[in-house]
């Protein structure tokens, strides 16, 4: 049986290198798909990446389980990625390059589809790096990362509602921006 997050944790806390091991190899990807997606930046990424299980490190001695572990993991990484957001003093329309975004499934099995696939999904991505970064992280974490809206409102300190709200809104710019899609398909 899997040990849990929590528990894992618990053994770092007593100094336990191989349960960071395991926790790492569990959540690195994750955690460098979701810096990426902010960032939109590998190495950048990598580096959020590096820093979250430096801090994860450095915390467990501190850490008690109020919350679900990725809640904590997640808040992590959403705060080193503000701080990088916040040090560029502008922010970057986020374009990202296909091998780190998951993929939609195509309709065909034929070339023109697979093209059409993944022209989409440049679109939709390109579309979620416009909106405003509250939206965007609200979407990635419930969509990408399929987190449900108490989860996210604990990571981005604020209520149910207003992930709710903010989804909403998302979905609504989202469509707008997407529907000439359909007509040209």
């Amino acid at each position: 049986m899997e040990e849990t997050d929590i528990a894992l944790m618990a053994r770092i806390k007593m100094g336990d290198a191989k349960a960071f091991e395991v926790l790492l190899a569990r959540h690195q990807k994750s955690v460098f798909n979701l810096a990426l997606r902010f960032l939109g930046d590998p190495d950048e990424a990598e580096d959020i990446m590096q820093n979250t299980f430096l801090r994860i490190l450095k915390a467990s001695r501190t850490y008690t389980p109020e919350a679900k572990f990725t809640t904590w993991l997640y808040t992590i990484v959403k705060n080193l990625c503000f701080n990088v957001l916040r040090s560029r003093k502008s922010v970057e329309l986020v374009s990202m390059d296909n091998e780190y975004l998951p993929d939609l499934p195509a309709t065909e099995e034929n070339p023109i589809a697979r093209i059409s696939q993944s022209q989409l999904r440049e679109t939709v991505i390109g579309a979620i790096g416009k909106l405003p970064k509250n939206m965007q992280m609200a979407v990635i974490l419930s969509k990408y990362h399929g987190l449900q809206y108490d989860e996210i409102a604990a990571i981005m300190g604020c209520s149910v509602n207003a992930v709710k709200l903010r989804v909403h809104r998302a979905k609504l710019i989202l469509a707008q921006e997407l529907k000439g899609l359909k007509q040209e398909t």
